[in-house]
This record gives C-alpha cells, sequence and structure tokens, in this order.
C-alpha cells in the first residue's frame, strides 16, 4: 500500500474546500502536481459572463489553467493567460494573481454553435503566458502558436516548447464548475529509472482518471488516483477567490491616456463618460468635472458617479 502524509489544513467559512488549490509531491520522485477546484468563484465569474456552452467551457478551462500555471511560480504579482487569433473567439484573457484572485474575460467575433469544437473556437491564435513582479516591475513573456485539440494539450506544448519542462493537464469545466490537474517532473530532475517508470506511472493515471471524479472528487481522492501505487504527500490547500481590480483610479489612468481632446469630445457629445469594466461589468462614469480633475492630475479623483 502506498503511504501518503496528508498535511490539510480546515477549511474556513467561506467554503474555500470546494474553491481552493492544493499541492502534492511524489515523496522518492522529483514530480509534483497541483490540483484545484474553482466551484464558487467560477460561478460568481461566469455570473458576469454571457456566453454559449462551448466559449462559457473555454473560459472556465482558461481560468483553471491560470490558476494552476500561477500555482508553479514563486513570483508577487499577475499572471495572465491569452489566446489571440481569428477563430469565433477572438480574444480571451484569464488572470490569476499571486494570491490565487482570478478573473476573465472572452471576446465572441461570430456566433457559436452548441456543439461548437475547439478547433472553430479558437482558430489560427496564439497563446501567449505573461507573468508581471508587482515588486521588481519585470515582465516574462512566452508565446506560441496555439497547437494541439484541446487546451490542455496546447498548454502542454508550451510548456514543452517555452519552459522545457515535461507537463500533463487536464482541465474540466461547465456553468457550474470548473477544476484542473497540472502535473509536472520538477526541474532539475535527474533522470533515474525508477523516476521514468514513476513519471510514466502518474501520466498513464492521468491519463486514466474519471471525468466525475475529477469534476466533483476531493483533492485527496483525485492525488491518490494520480499518484498510484507511489507514496505522495499532500499539502494544505489555499483558497482561491474572484476578485476584479479595476478601480475609478485604473480607469482615470486609461483616459488620460486617451489623450483631453478624445475625451472631451466625447464629454461634449454624450454629456459625461462611461467606461464599463470588461472583467466584473461595473461601470464608472466620469462628468465635466471629473474629467478636468483626471486631465489637471488630480491624484484624489474619485469615481462619486461609478453606476451599482
Amino acid at each position: 500500500m502506498p503511504e501518503w502524509h496528508d498535511l490539510v489544513a480546515a477549511p474556513d467559512a467561506t467554503g474555500a474546500a470546494e474553491s481552493e488549490l492544493r499541492r502534492f509531491v511524489l515523496e522518492h520522485h522529483p514530480v509534483r502536481a497541483f490540483w484545484t477546484r474553482l466551484d464558487a468563484p467560477w460561478q460568481e465569474l461566469s455570473r458576469l459572463q454571457h456566453h454559449e456552452p462551448p466559449v462559457e467551457r473555454l473560459l472556465g478551462e482558461a481560468v483553471t489553467a491560470a490558476v494552476l500555471l500561477a500555482a508553479t511560480l514563486k513570483f508577487h504579482g499577475t499572471l495572465t493567460l491569452q489566446l489571440q487569433g481569428n477563430g469565433a473567439v477572438r480574444l480571451l484573457v484569464a488572470q490569476c494573481t499571486h494570491d490565487l484572485r482570478i478573473r476573465a474575460l472572452a471576446r465572441v467575433e461570430r456566433p457559436v454553435s452548441p456543439d461548437a469544437p475547439f478547433a472553430a473556437l479558437v482558430g489560427d491564435s496564439r497563446l501567449a503566458v505573461t507573468v508581471e513582479s508587482d515588486e521588481r516591475g519585470a515582465r516574462y513573456q512566452g508565446i506560441v502558436a496555439l497547437e494541439g485539440a484541446t487546451l490542455s494539450e496546447c498548454l502542454e506544448n508550451y510548456f514543452a516548447a517555452s519552459e522545457q519542462l515535461p507537463t500533463r493537464i487536464a482541465l474540466d469545466a461547465a456553468s457550474g464548475y470548473a477544476s484542473g490537474l497540472l502535473l509536472q517532473k520538477m526541474p532539475g530532475a535527474h533522470v533515474e529509472a525508477q523516476t521514468e517508470r514513476a513519471w510514466e506511472d502518474v501520466q498513464r493515471n492521468l491519463s486514466d482518471l474519471p471525468a466525475p471524479l475529477l469534476r466533483h472528487g476531493s483533492a485527496e481522492e483525485v492525488l491518490r488516483r494520480v499518484g498510484g501505487v507511489h507514496d505522495g504527500r499532500v499539502f494544505a490547500g489555499s483558497a482561491v477567490h474572484f476578485a476584479c481590480r479595476c478601480s475609478s483610479e485604473r480607469v482615470a489612468g486609461l483616459l488620460r491616456s486617451l489623450g483631453a481632446q478624445e475625451i472631451h469630445e466625447v464629454l461634449a457629445e454624450q454629456g459625461a463618460v462611461t467606461v464599463t469594466c470588461e472583467f466584473c461589468n461595473r461601470p464608472y462614469r466620469f462628468d465635466a468635472v471629473d474629467v478636468e480633475r483626471i486631465f489637471a492630475g488630480d491624484a484624489g479623483l474619485e469615481a462619486p458617479s461609478s453606476i451599482n
């Protein structure tokens, strides 16, 4: 029987047990995995987006993937997963911060049939993964062509091309749930026969993982199934939350970047300038006084006209 050490933190009152990230490692091999389940934050996020089921599924998979990719890094900032191309989904953006706050959006170019395949959604697209550090102001970006029959396959190809890390990913999302697992051979792993056999075992176990278990199983159930005969250690979970980072200050900065002439033209035509956040649909309304403050460099700008 494999021996497992389960380091579990008690779930908090917000329901973190159903919206969390968990990590596990094999005890005697340089293999790690990250599992996440995003039921609560995904439900909150998806209520703000209105898409056909194939687009909703892709968006859920993308935000799940963003959480898993962020979990593999040690950073203080934001990871952005972006798909952009000529498919029905012209642009998809999913973001996860170091403290597991998520948000996402999809822009759909044309109607999508209920059974639209992945290829029809993304078309000829590029996959970009961007990591922005709050502490150092540094920015890293990897861009590859979107190659694969699923988002999971595309991300595996990304890791192979950009990170040179053997990685396997399983994603599943629909209305009401989103979950996923990332399996990875750790950087700098020494190639040994036993390690290679363990890596092959856990890859096979992931491929054979029943879809209902990935969707609704607990972290312990999923990770034990993937770990199989190998000893492992499951670490305490971290809660994942939906949180948009929009603010009146950020919107004011956007308006300032567009220039006074353009903003005053909009103000003269419409009587106010209204900007709606594409991530959370919160509208920000700026009247003539607000606009004057923006271009006077008033750092204390508030958004008294923000619409609820």
